[in-house]
């Protein structure tokens, strides 16, 4: 027994030691280190005021690139020839940028027109709070609201109705127990079918900003189900029939705006588990390409050349282009001509697909549902664009005012008619989903 003693007595201190080393090795981890600084980053930019936000966010943007530069030159990768090229072309095309954008005329007065055209939006969703006086309470009548919403006049009130969304959810969360029938029951059982579609979108940007402050890039396989899961699932349960892609798309956006770290995580995970979803997800990223503050400054970087880079596959790629030009369409509508000159610097690479076409149709199909007879909207789809030159117009033809024609007087009518809505909130051929409806007889 004495000997036994001894033996337990020596080891003791080397497990000891050994669970020392282990633990050291686990604190110190890159994995570790990781997951606590991007948690601490995380809680610091939530203090932030807008201004100070979109300072990080440029900041933040830059430096990765510039890792990203580095990166390459260690590894030699920056001095293939397909790297130098690429370097150069960019170089030489971000300076033709910023001169046609910041010489004096009408490219000049367009640029500041959207520049203030994303203020706006961006101050009418975040502030819908204070704009329709809604009360600090869980139980909201949300009559009054939405014919508030509606009386802001046409173009404001289809944000105001998405952050109307948002706010009636989050009036509702309490972090205890899943919200259920959300859009289905209580008071949104009578909510006027145009306001749907943005109601749905809002709830879910409410979802996703509840929930992806929790996750970190390392979190595990279960952390993953128990917040990505939760938040399809608060989709599903609290969304009418045909909408819950709204809500879904709503994902892409938060995490590519406030967590984009998380992409290739959330990515990896639908890709496995929800397939169904993943083009909602990178639709809602592209979405936030046009919001983010790294590209409002006229002549600055410009997001469609950035999404090549963006995402590591195909349904990523064209619901990134797609999810852009929805946002660009919707918040520039009331000014056809930045279209103009977007397909004038760009129509080569949006014409590479259908993609672009795809989203400027989209969005014309929401923006029809919920404010239909809008008279911007009608304009938008019959503007005919002061370049007549045969080869413009044929492209403007084809990315813009055939797509915009066709979703008010064919894609919408039947979507709706079918309860179909939330397929315009990812990329796929409208035509061909359409037609299989049509003969269906839906």
């Amino acid at each position: 027994m004495l000997r036994e003693f001894t033996k337990s007595a020596v080891s003791f201190p080397w497990a000891m030691s050994l669970l020392g080393l282990h633990e050291a090795a686990h604190v110190f981890s890159p994995r570790r280190i990781e997951d606590s600084s991007y948690a601490i980053r995380q809680a610091i930019t939530r203090e932030f005021d807008d201004v100070i936000w979109a300072a990080f966010q440029v900041g933040d943007e830059v430096q990765r690139g510039l890792v990203d530069f580095a990166w390459s030159m260690i590894t030699l990768k920056a001095f293939t020839p397909d790297s130098i090229r690429q370097l150069a072309d960019d170089f030489v095309w971000q300076s033709s940028e910023t001169a046609k954008a910041l010489a004096p005329g009408e490219g000049f007065q367009l640029a500041w027109r959207q520049l203030l055209n994303n203020y706006e939006v961006y101050n009418l969703v975040k502030n819908v709070r204070s704009r329709l006086q809604i009360p600090p309470d869980p139980d909201l009548d949300l009559a009054p609201l939405v014919e508030k919403a509606y009386s802001l006049g046409e173009f404001p009130d289809l944000w105001a109705i998405e952050g109307l969304g948002h706010d009636y959810a989050d009036h509702r969360w309490n972090g205890k127990q899943l919200l259920r029938g959300l859009l289905t029951s209580g008071p949104a059982s009578t909510l006027p079918p145009k306001t749907l579609t943005m109601m749905h979108a809002g709830i879910g940007l409410c979802f996703a900003q509840r929930l992806m402050p929790t996750l970190t890039p390392n979190a595990t396989a279960s952390r993953l189900e128990e917040v990505v899961g939760t938040f399809l699932s608060l989709c599903r349960d609290n969304s009418r029939e045909g909408y819950a892609g709204a809500a879904y798309e709503s994902l892409g956006l938060v995490t590519r705006t406030w967590h984009p770290e998380m992409v290739p995580v959330v990515d990896n995970w639908l890709a496995s588990n929800a397939p169904e979803t993943l083009g909602y997800f990178w639709h809602g990223a592209g979405r936030a390409l046009y919001f983010l503050p790294i590209y409002f400054v006229p002549g600055g970087a410009s997001p469609w050349r950035t999404i090549d880079h963006e995402s590591p596959h195909e349904c990523g790629r064209r619901n990134l282009r797609a999810g852009l030009a929805w946002a660009t369409t919707l918040v520039n509508m009331r000014q056809p001509a930045i279209m103009e000159e977007l397909i004038h610097r760009h129509g080569g690479l949006l014409a590479e697909d259908d993609a672009f076409a795809n989203g400027v149709a989209s969005s014309l199909v929401m923006a029809w549902d919920i404010t239909p007879g809008d008279r911007f909207i009608e304009a938008f789809a019959q503007y005919r664009p002061k370049d007549q030159g045969h080869r413009f117009a044929e492209k403007w033809q084809r990315l813009t005012g055939q797509p915009s024609r066709v979703a008010l007087a064919r894609y919408h009518p039947v979507l709706q008619r079918s309860r179909r809505i939330e397929e315009v909130f990812h990329y796929q051929s409208l035509d061909a989903f359409v037609a299989q409806l049509e003969g269906n007889g839906k």
